[in-house]
């Protein structure tokens, strides 16, 4: 029986984020249990600069019907998991990962002899600067967030981020 379609397109998000990781020669853990809302810590592998082992945790969302709104990439998040990255105090910066996906599971990859291209791509957030919202039983249970289209995760944006130049994680 094979996945269903939402569980397959968080799968692919997360494998997305994987991969990139990989390439760009960071280190990689998933949390476990996810109680935090955290999908993803990447981590530079010992001293980068004055820095010892930077390192981000990341929560993973992925879309196949991307709304465009001027230079960003409009989305719905769940106040409770938009809570679990917004604001200050967290030891380890905290980012969403929007990773824009096909509509069709068959196109997700493809393989040939010489490469393997994941689709389509990923982009990041930081929520540090917002406010926590309320969760009340009053409260809005959604909220719409910006994702810039300039903050595109690339094997160098996404090492920048971990190194905390987010000034150097846009294109």
């Amino acid at each position: 029986m094979p996945l269903e379609n939402r569980v397959h397109q968080g799968l692919h998000g997360e494998a997305f984020i994987y991969a990139l990781a990989s390439a760009a020669g960071l280190c990689s853990a998933r949390p476990a249990p996810d109680y935090d809302g955290i999908d993803w810590q990447i981590a530079h592998p010992g001293p980068k600069g004055a820095l010892r082992s930077p390192k981000i945790e990341l929560q993973v969302k992925t879309c196949s019907a991307p709304v465009e709104r001027d230079d960003c990439w409009r989305y719905r998040l769940l106040v409770r998991h938009y809570n679990l990255l917004a604001g200050p105090g967290f030891q380890v910066p905290r980012h969403l990962a929007l990773v824009i996906v096909p509509e069709s599971a068959e196109h997700y990859a493809h393989c040939g002899p010489e490469s393997m291209l994941l689709s389509h791509a990923g982009y990041w957030l930081s929520l540090a600067d917002h406010e926590v919202l309320p969760e009340d039983d009053e409260s809005p249970k959604t909220v719409a967030i910006l994702v810039p289209k300039r903050n595109l995760l690339t094997v160098e944006t996404l090492s920048a981020l971990v190194s905390g130049d987010l000034k150097g994680a846009t294109i």
